[in-house]
Order: structure tokens, then C-alpha cells, then sequence
């Protein structure tokens, strides 16, 4: 016994080498994507290596070589999280296909937002092709109070015409108006949109109110500030700091235009005093709007520093006159307006505080080419040609960035914008040196190129440069007050 005992610790060291050589077992997964340049913004990882799908989630980011039932070489290729536009009002499979081709997969409608959001999002659920949400539609809401009635316009456009929006909402009904917001919240909205830059008889207690709730919710404000520049976004960083509210700025460029410096460092300063405030351009120096909206009243020449050649008619591509603008302003109509220069774009997007969001609008053939080009536009000009920032930033300005912003009031999103385990399998596989934006103000929607690859919730929508047909991989994002 006690000899059998001496030689009971080598005989363990054999069995345990023994089990060492022993080859593990090989997890299978759905899909590996083998050898590509992984770039995650927040892990700041940018390196060759494999990942691992299962379901909907990446279950492996690493090194070694996974084995899949579907395997895609990604050899000399970019893998990054899918782009996460928070402006996108074209809501529909034909915008959402243009948008895929640009790398984008979750377009949401934040800044104005969507009428009757339970009604909205059953209809686009199993039938979507990119992940979708909105944010409540404050516009749609005071126009109902002020209508004293429930009517739902089937486009935002008609609500922006509504006689209604030439008044403020009286103080008497603004229980009434808070009541069609919170049922809003309680069916899935992300939080509020407070279009304010078209509203400007809207009162500064209206809009007060508004930011109120919104901070009593937890949820944040998406705006389109008031005409003025740099005072508008004093007032809007003002009503945000004083109602503990989450605030949003979307298209700073077109906002902000000669004060673009002033207001980025609002911005900025907002953010290092622990302000949750952001902010998002769009890369070009055109706008696009409704012509019949109240932003083209008496004075618009000297509010946006243009004039009516600066006016592109969407539906024919021709320049406005006097004449021709007259004739539009009744019928109404989107058109393109011309009134930023590209310093101001540059500025934007080299600050650390900017992301990118694209403003895009419904499918025009002639409409404005940030519907179908932003993302790419980015890759190619600012980082590729400019190098004005690098790849790893821009990624970040177009996933993390915008995820961030939306995660506390829906939690979905910290599992979206980032390449690590657990995280829904949202990615796009593109080479840096050929992908490109292919949309301008002569062809507005076309078709971005370069997009190898790209998964939505673990499903592949375009494979090969090629969108497949029949497949709706886009899920719903919901705020979290959801009932």
C-alpha cells in the first residue's frame, strides 16, 4: 500500500497529460467570419481575427480559428458594427435598402418621430429590413390638442403645413398634451422629438413643458432647434440642464452654420461638466426641407444666408426664382437648399463631440444624396481621400457613438454599435480602399457600393455586394417604459 501510494502522484501527472493532449471538443457556430480587421470602438480593438456567430448574438471574438456551418473569408476586409442612423424619417424597405448598401443597420426616426407608435411598429414588425424605432412626435401631438381633434396625417409633411402650427399650445392643454405623450412612451417610443425650428410661435413654456416630462420620464429629447444660431442651442442646452433632461441636437451643421464653432463648444462644455448632451451632422452642404414649412416665411433669405437659386426643386432639379419659388410655396414639395460651406462640415466632424446621422428622406430619384450616401460618403472623403479622421473614429461617430446615446432609454442598444460576446450580430464586412458613396444632388438616390457583407441580427441581407431577397432581419427598439 504504501509503495502504491508513492506512485499515485506520477500516475496522476500521466492522466492529467494524457487529458491535456486530448483535442477539445469544436463548438459549431452559425456563421464565422475568418481573418478580417475587427474594429470595435469601445474595446478599441482593431485587429485580424475571427468571429463566431450564434443566433442573433456573437458568441466568439478571437484569435483562434472557430469552426462554422457557414464560414466568410473576411481576408483584407473590414469588419465593424453596423451603422446607427438616429435620423432617418425615409421608413420604408425601399429607403431602408438604399441605407443598407451605405453600411446602415438600425435607422430610426428620432427627430420629428411617428404618429400612433403602436400602430407604426406593428406593422413594420417581421416585414423589416433594417432594425427600426421612433421617437414620439411632439409636432403631430399639439397639433391634435390644437385641432381639438384625433386626425393622423399619413406624411409628416402634411402635419408641418397644418394650420396648427402657427400657434402656441395653451397652457389650459398641456395635461391633455402630456397625456397623448405618455401613452406614446408607455407603447415603445425611445423618447421625444421636438421638431421646435418649425413651430416658431411655439411658446418657451410649450417647449419648456415638453423637456420637463422628458426629464421626469428618463427619456431624451431629439431636436431640431429653433432658427438663431447659437442662441437656440443656448436655449435648448438651458431647458435640458434645468430639467435634468437628456438632450439631442440633430444636424448641427445646418443649425448651427457660421456659429458651427461656438456651438460645438457647447457641446463640448456641456459634456465635461457631465451634461448628457450630443450632437450629429450629416457630411454635406445642402439642407433639405418642405418648401410650404413655416421655415421658408417672411426673411428666410437672411435666417439661412441663401436665396432662391440656392433652392434645388426636388422633383425636377432645377433652381428656384422668385417666380418659381412663389408658385412651390403653394403647392408644396421637399427641396434641397444650398446654404453650408464645407469648412463647417469639416469642423463638425473632426470634433470629438459629433457623430453622424444622415437626415435622409422618403425615395425621390432627384431627392437629397444623404438618404443613400452619408455613411460611405464619410468613408470615402474624410477618411480615405481627407484623411481628416481615422478609420477607428469614424466607425465609432457611426456606431458606439449613437448607441450610446439611445442605451439607458432602450436597453437593446448596449448590445448594438460594438463587435464583442453577446452583442446582437449587426455587422457590415467592406474594403477601406473601395468603398464609396455614389449619390449626388443630380442623382440622389443611388446605391452606395463596397458593402461586401452585411448581417442583421445574425441574418445576412447583402451577401457579396448583392441584397437578398425575401429576408426581413430588422427588430423593433423600443424605449424601456414600454407596457
Amino acid at each position: 500500500m504504501g509503495t502504491l501510494l508513492k506512485k499515485w502522484p506520477a500516475a496522476c501527472m500521466v492522466l492529467l497529460m494524457i487529458g491535456c493532449n486530448k483535442p477539445a471538443e469544436t463548438k459549431m457556430y452559425d456563421i464565422v467570419i475568418q481573418n478580417a480587421r475587427v474594429i470595435d470602438p469601445e474595446t478599441k480593438t482593431d485587429s485580424i481575427l475571427q468571429v463566431g456567430i450564434i443566433g442573433d448574438r456573437i458568441e466568439a471574438v478571437t484569435g483562434q480559428n472557430l469552426k462554422g456551418r457557414t464560414t466568410v473569408n473576411g481576408a483584407g476586409k473590414v469588419l465593424a458594427p453596423g451603422f446607427i442612423d438616429l435620423h432617418a424619417h425615409g421608413q420604408t424597405n425601399m429607403e431602408n435598402a438604399y441605407q443598407a448598401y451605405d453600411g446602415v443597420t438600425t435607422a430610426l426616426e428620432l427627430e420629428v418621430g411617428v404618429d400612433t407608435i403602436s400602430k407604426w411598429l406593428q406593422a413594420r414588425q417581421g416585414k423589416a429590413v433594417l432594425n427600426y424605432g421612433a421617437s414620439a412626435c411632439q409636432l403631430a401631438y399639439r397639433n391634435r390638442v390644437l385641432r381639438k381633434n384625433n386626425k393622423v396625417y399619413p406624411s409628416i409633411y402634411e402635419e408641418l403645413t397644418d394650420n396648427s402650427v402657427k400657434f402656441p399650445v395653451p397652457e389650459k392643454d398641456f395635461n391633455t398634451f402630456e397625456k397623448l405623450l405618455r401613452k406614446a412612451v408607455t407603447d415603445g417610443v425611445i423618447g421625444i422629438g421636438v421638431p421646435v425650428g418649425y413651430l416658431p410661435n411655439a411658446s418657451a413654456e410649450e417647449i419648456g413643458f415638453v423637456y420637463e416630462l422628458a426629464g421626469k420620464w428618463k427619456i431624451p429629447v431629439f431636436t431640431h432647434v429653433r432658427e438663431g444660431g447659437a442662441i437656440a442651442f443656448q436655449q435648448a442646452i438651458a431647458d435640458a440642464v434645468v430639467n435634468q433632461t437628456q438632450l439631442h441636437i440633430c444636424h448641427i451643421n445646418s443649425m448651427a452654420r457660421k456659429d458651427i464653432l461656438f456651438c460645438l463648444d457647447l457641446v463640448q462644455k456641456a459634456q465635461l461638466r457631465g451634461f448628457p448632451v450630443t450632437t450629429e451632422l450629416y457630411p454635406y452642404t445642402a439642407g433639405n426641407t418642405e418648401i410650404s414649412s413655416e421655415i421658408f416665411n417672411e426673411g428666410w433669405q437672411q435666417r439661412l444666408g441663401c436665396s432662391y437659386g440656392d433652392l434645388q426643386w426636388v422633383a425636377t432639379g432645377e433652381r428656384l426664382t422668385p417666380e418659381t419659388f412663389k408658385k412651390y410655396r403653394k403647392t408644396g414639395g421637399s427641396v434641397i437648399v444650398h446654404m453650408l460651406k464645407e469648412d463647417w462640415i469639416k469642423a463638425a466632424i473632426a470634433s470629438p463631440v459629433t457623430m453622424i446621422a444622415s437626415d435622409g428622406g422618403d425615395y425621390s430619384p432627384k431627392g437629397h444624396p444623404r438618404a443613400s450616401g452619408t455613411f460611405c460618403k464619410i468613408l470615402r472623403q474624410y477618411v480615405r481621400e481627407d484623411q481628416l479622421i481615422s478609420l477607428p473614429k469614424a466607425i465609432e461617430k457611426m456606431t458606439l457613438m449613437p448607441a450610446k446615446v439611445l442605451e439607458k432609454a432602450a436597453p437593446d442598444m448596449k448590445f448594438r454599435g460594438r463587435i464583442q460576446k453577446g452583442c446582437f450580430a449587426d455587422l457590415i464586412l467592406f474594403d477601406p480602399k473601395k468603398v464609396r458613396d455614389n449619390a449626388t444632388y443630380e442623382n440622389g438616390f443611388s446605391y452606395s457600393t463596397g458593402m461586401e457583407n452585411v448581417w442583421i441580427n445574425g441574418k445576412m441581407l447583402i451577401s457579396k455586394g448583392v441584397m437578398l431577397s425575401g429576408v426581413f432581419p430588422g427588430k423593433a427598439v423600443k424605449g424601456r417604459m414600454v407596457k
